[in-house]
Formats: C-alpha cells, sequence, structure tokens
C-alpha cells in the first residue's frame, strides 16, 4: 500500500510540476499596434484579453487610467487616442498580469479576481493561494492625486455647453478652458475643488 500511495504522490507531483511550468510560461503576445491619425489602435485586443481571461471592458479601463487617455473598443480592437508605441502599450500589459492575473506564490496565470468586503483578492486554482491585490510601482505612482502647480498630459474627452474642453484623469474632472474634443495637451493644474480641476493648456501634442 506504501508502494501504490508512493507511487501516486510522484505521479500528483510532476503533474503539478508540468502544470505549473506550462502555466508560468504564458505569455501574451505583443500589441499589434497600427496608427490612424493622432490614434494608435492595438488590432489584436481581444485576442490578449482572451488569453488572460479577463474582462475587455476591465482592462481597457486599466489602460485609459494608466495612459491618463480616452479608449475605446471597437470589434476586436482598441482605440487609444494618443499615438503610443507597442513598448508603452506592452510594459502596461506586463504590469498588468503582474498584478492582477499571475498567482503570487505559483506564477500561475489561472487565477480569478473576488470581491471579499473592500478587498480585491487574486485567488489561485493551481495552489488555492489568496491574497490582495498588489499594484505595481508604476501604478501605484499613477494613483497619486492630482497637485496644484503641477502639468500632466491628457486627452479632451469632451466638450462643455460652454465650449471648455473636459476629460477625466485619475478619478478627477478636468476643464480646460479651449480644449477641443480629441487634442492631447500639456496642461498645468490651477485649482481643485470638489473632484473637479480646473487647467491651462501648456502645449499641444
Amino acid at each position: 500500500m506504501s508502494d501504490n500511495y508512493e507511487d501516486l504522490l510522484k505521479k500528483a507531483s510532476g503533474m503539478l510540476a508540468k502544470s505549473n511550468t506550462s502555466d508560468s510560461r504564458l505569455k501574451i503576445p505583443e500589441p499589434d499596434v497600427i496608427f490612424e491619425g493622432k490614434s494608435t489602435i492595438i488590432r489584436n485586443f481581444l485576442d490578449i484579453t482572451d488569453l488572460i481571461n479577463r474582462e475587455p471592458q476591465v482592462i481597457a479601463k486599466y489602460l485609459m487610467k494608466e495612459f491618463g487617455i480616452g479608449v475605446t473598443i471597437n470589434g476586436r480592437r482598441l482605440i487609444i487616442n494618443r499615438k503610443l508605441s507597442a513598448s508603452q502599450i506592452s510594459k502596461k500589459f506586463s504590469q498588468y498580469m503582474d498584478s492582477y492575473v499571475k498567482c503570487y506564490e505559483c506564477g500561475s496565470p489561472d487565477t480569478v479576481i473576488q470581491r471579499v468586503g473592500r478587498i480585491d483578492l487574486l485567488t489561485c486554482k493551481a495552489c488555492g493561494a489568496q491574497h490582495p491585490i498588489k499594484l505595481t510601482r508604476d501604478s501605484k505612482s499613477n494613483e497619486a492625486d492630482l497637485e496644484e502647480g503641477k502639468q500632466y498630459n491628457i486627452t479632451i474627452n469632451e466638450v462643455g455647453k460652454s465650449g471648455e474642453g473636459r476629460t477625466s484623469y485619475k478619478g478627477y474632472s478636468i476643464i480646460v478652458a479651449g480644449g477641443k474634443k480629441g487634442e492631447n495637451l500639456r496642461v498645468v493644474i490651477k485649482k481643485i475643488r470638489n473632484g473637479t480641476a480646473i487647467a491651462e493648456i501648456v502645449s499641444k501634442s
């Protein structure tokens, strides 16, 4: 009976090791990037989200927050309202994988995100580990509040009734006098109050 137990243990260990090895080697494909005017289009966006088993809308929102610009899902493509290099996009996908997909214990991407109270837990289906979501250093810095007197790159998403440009950035509504829809701007924050920031244009890209 001990021989059978040892055989089963070896077999199970081998299967687990094989599973973990193949899972940990999962690599997302390089973003298939093209440019149309001032926009960047990821043509294989849904191929990437399908592979890592995450909702496209969730990842689109993550990229919008990280880059501070508007994005739109169009079919299987993602349209970003600014020119970005494939390496810039790949870096953000890698950061997303490290924070929201790969198990912190075994490295397996076979995970799900569960909301427990106010905490998002990354739960691994391979090893059973559960950990609160850890943000990368770059993501943490991107979540810092806006500061008066500092400059930021933004994209105007809409124009208000009075002709002012408007966009959302880092959880704030930003109002820019003279800003036009679709413009990529460098702005300086002049005043912040109750989640709304007033900004002035420094330069246009």
